[in-house]
């Protein structure tokens, strides 16, 4: 087993120090190793680097860190059901967005095509009721 100082953790997955430390006090990613000392010497094995780096990336998805913990509370097996939700958020989140680029998109083309105020205000009216009144 090998173990990595908490500088080594921070150089491998990018978490930063207070960061580490965060998640040590919310529970989610402990130390395999305190110094006795007194110092904040903490080191961590190759396990708690691989729940490390889960970590990041269900942040990376917008898991918040409250719900981590439940993420990952099977050992090597994520939570499918918080996943699956996060999923549909996340598509439902990119249809709003693709409409939102749909309709701005149109809108500058619009813009770029009519020059006739009239005709573009036309236009704008009729894009309105179909969009806004569907």
């Amino acid at each position: 087993m090998s173990l990595n100082t908490i500088r080594e953790v921070t150089e491998i997955t990018g978490i930063t120090v207070n960061a580490l430390r965060y998640y040590d006090s919310k529970g989610l990613l402990h130390p395999t190793v305190r110094s006795s000392e007194g110092r904040k010497e903490w080191l961590y094995d190759d396990a708690a680097v691989r729940r490390a780096k889960r970590i990041l990336l269900l942040r990376s998805i917008g898991i918040p860190v409250e719900s981590i913990a439940v993420v990952l509370e099977k050992v090597d097996k994520m939570d499918e059901a918080v996943l699956r939700s996060r999923l549909e958020e996340l598509r439902a989140e990119r249809k709003e967005i693709d409409e939102q680029i749909s309709v701005a998109g149109m809108l500058l083309l619009l813009d770029e095509i009519t020059a006739e105020t009239g005709v573009k205000e036309e236009l704008l009216d009729k894009m309105f009721e179909k969009i806004c009144r569907e």
